[in-house]
């Protein structure tokens, strides 16, 4: 990533301030931060937001920490990020809460064990980062944090909100946690489920024919041969490495053998969860017929 202070873009371009206002508006430069730009790349919105935090950093006072999404990025946790979304810092030396477009400060008291260096950035630590959004995010936002937080081992105790602002709607979310959940989707899914009173399944149970063989680990079972997964995009695009047709054509054998062996399986993707209702009706009508679903196992 190539960054310009915006005396050494005009520079390096031969263009004056109002060259670069332009090209700011036209969208050929995106602002890091006061006085730093980069040229537009294709980047995912944390992505982008992560070149925000590395600008920002450049220009923190001490006392100063990256806090909520901001946190998370550094700490690898899954949160959604919105391009318009400014860089958050809380401030330990006083001062008042401000926002602008590219940055959002918030005083703060911060304990020795709330903060950590990540990348020699000063941020509030995995457990602060953690309970600070279980607070302020919609309930499966927070529970996708939390399940994250439980998968790298932090003890469910240690996430305990027990006062202060949004510490109801943190505990909810902290009780529910899984770390058994492997993704941001399979807790969001979980989450609706809770939401629309649909009874919670299992997360990862082996499952084997009546003869024994395995036959896989879906995301979720709820008894009687109902299972559900959750397919997210980067199982197919060729993020990890595979090919993505030899990875579909897996999925579909795998498929065709639990519904051989008598199961009902319900598959939903991301965009499915974006229509309000449509994957909670799927899962209803499976166990609405589970009396004629039931596996031979």
């Amino acid at each position: 990533m190539t960054v310009y202070t915006t005396k050494s873009w005009m520079h390096d371009q031969s263009c004056d301030r109002k060259g670069m206002d332009s090209a700011l508006r036209s969208g050929q430069l995106v602002r890091l931060r006061r006085g730093v730009v980069m040229p537009t790349e294709s980047l995912a919105p944390w992505e982008l937001h992560r070149r925000r935090v590395d600008a920002a950093a450049l220009a923190i006072n001490r006392g100063t920490y990256f806090a909520f999404q901001s946190a998370a990025i550094l700490h690898g946790l899954p949160v959604r990020i919105v391009d318009a979304l400014p860089v958050q810092v809380v401030r330990t030396m006083g001062g008042r809460h401000t926002r602008n477009r590219l940055l959002q400060a918030t005083p703060a008291i911060l304990d020795d064990d709330d903060a950590d260096l990540i990348d020699g950035l000063p941020t509030t630590s995995l457990r602060r980062t953690v309970t600070d959004l279980a607070r302020r995010l919609s309930f499966p936002d927070a529970v996708a944090v939390v399940d994250a937080a439980l998968r790298r081992g932090v003890e469910r105790e240690d996430l305990a909100t027990p006062s202060g602002y949004g510490h109801a709607r943190a505990a909810q979310a902290v009780a529910f946690g899984d770390p058994a959940s492997e993704s941001f989707g399979e807790s969001h899914s979980r989450a609706r489920m809770r939401l629309a009173n649909i009874p919670i399944p299992q997360l990862q149970v082996d499952q084997f024919t009546a003869g024994g063989r395995f036959l896989g680990r879906p995301d979720f079972d709820w008894g009687d041969g109902i299972i559900g997964e959750y397919d997210g995009g980067s199982k197919y695009d060729g993020t990890y490495g595979d090919d993505p047709r030899a990875v579909i054509e897996a999925e579909k054998q795998r498929q065709q053998a639990f519904v051989d062996e008598g199961y009902c399986v319900v598959r939903w993707c991301w965009k499915d969860l974006q229509s309000p209702g449509l994957v909670e009706s799927r899962i209803r009508r499976a166990l609405a017929a589970r009396p004629f679903r039931k596996a031979s196992r």
